[in-house]
């Protein structure tokens, strides 16, 4: 009925139940507008997303209700007779203008609503692509002024890590975060922040799909796994600081990366990204740990399929670092150790299981033909190893393993 009698009533323009109706309709369309997103981001939004959101993206609502309150202040100092009346010349020329004028004043606050209206509700359908997307892009920014990343973007990108839905939503999260990691390789060896780096891969990237195994999907973890081994591939094209040497703090950070990936994988009986993991784990130096907790974690599941393809990896290693004849290094002794310590685990599974640990020691024990001190001295110093890790179940199955083939040399 108001709404009849404002548009409609042209005997009484600017009367007090005019100008009491177009007050009245504009308030409570204000309210409306500002109380229906508002409902919706309280209702469906995440209280740790709704809080970035408004810092980082929604700070302009404020601008938007201050003009709209002058504006519905406006509709209240018209309704004083004494402005259009006093000192007027013609009351009724006045009165159109003003008439005209208070529908002017009308239709920019209900099309501003509308265009507020709607890009509230847009925002709304992807209020997790756009945070990424802008935090990113702040990161960026502060990085190219301070070569450094500011404490509270590193801190919301963990909130995202762990709070994003499993699905496309994460995976978009995830291609921002390979935005960021790329760009910070891309720098100049010198000015390249290793630690920086290793943290973003670590409690970001590796976070996003370890966190919560709910939170996360297949093609998720293998959107991570592809973050680390192009970061690994970027880091040794682009060389260390320190010369052409792989950075071993960031090589450690994505392998531990990817065997915190597989093993959580592998809690959910999802192999895929598991044996991806072991694929990518086997091109990188120095990982023959992961590789080891990867194949042994596997059997103790179940999963002798991913322990063999994992013995198969190291053993492939193995092979390639005793063929030279030259003195082992460090990490060329730890792989031998590794290997040797999964294959002896799946000898104890005993049947097939036992005869598969037998067809992979022959090249071993060709390798040390007529030199069985050197082989007791292999296995004595792999049961050393596993002993100082406190992996005692490992260290018998080495000694058991070594007993029965010394028996079967004799």
């Amino acid at each position: 009925m108001t709404s009849l009698l404002l548009f409609f009533d042209t005997d009484e323009l600017l009367g007090d139940e005019w100008l009491a109706s177009a007050i009245g309709i504009a308030i409570t369309y204000v309210v409306f507008i500002m109380g229906v997103p508002a409902l919706i981001f309280q209702t469906f939004i995440p209280d740790a997303l709704r809080n970035m959101y408004n810092e980082r993206v929604g700070g302009r609502w404020p601008y938007f209700f201050i003009g709209q309150i002058f504006l519905i202040l406006f509709l209240f100092i018209e309704s004083n007779r004494w402005v259009h009346n006093h000192g007027a010349t013609s009351s009724e020329d006045l009165a159109m203008n003003l008439f005209y004028l208070t529908l002017f004043v009308i239709a920019i606050i209900l099309f501003s609503g509308i265009v507020y209206l709607h890009k509230k509700f847009k925002s709304s359908q992807n209020i997790e692509q756009q945070l990424s997307k802008k935090i990113v892009d702040d990161a960026l920014k502060y990085y190219r002024q301070h070569q450094n990343l500011n404490k509270k973007d590193l801190e919301d990108l963990g909130i995202l890590a762990k709070e994003l839905p499993a699905g496309r939503k994460k995976n978009i999260f995830l291609e921002e975060c390979e935005r960021l990691t790329e760009y910070l390789l891309d720098q100049p060896p010198k000015e390249r922040d290793d630690k920086l780096i290793g943290v973003i891969l670590d409690e970001v990237v590796c976070l996003s799909v370890t966190y919560d195994s709910g939170r996360i999907n297949n093609e998720n973890m293998r959107k991570a796994l592809d973050i680390l081994i192009l970061s690994y591939s970027k880091i040794r094209r682009n060389g260390d600081a320190r010369g052409n040497a792989m950075s071993s703090y960031l090589n450690t950070t994505i392998g531990n990366c990817m065997k915190e990936i597989g093993i959580i994988a592998m809690l959910k009986n999802d192999l895929l990204p598991v044996m991806d993991a072991i694929e990518k784990l086997s091109s990188i130096e120095g990982t023959s740990r992961e590789m080891f907790t990867l194949g042994n974690e596997a059997l103790l599941q179940g999963h002798v399929q991913t322990a063999v393809a994992a013995t198969k990896k190291l053993g492939g290693k193995v092979k390639q670092n005793l063929s030279t004849g030259d003195l082992l290094r460090y990490n060329e002794k730890r792989t031998l150790f590794f290997w040797l310590g999964l294959v002896a685990n799946i000898y104890m599974k005993k049947g097939a299981a036992r005869q598969f640990a037998k067809r992979q020691m022959n090249f071993f024990i060709e390798h040390f033909s007529g030199r069985p001190a050197d082989m007791q001295t292999i296995f004595g110093e792999a049961k050393v190893h596993f002993y100082h890790q406190a992996d005692f179940a490992t260290t018998d199955a080495v000694e058991k393993m070594e007993k029965a083939i010394r028996a079967e040399l004799r």
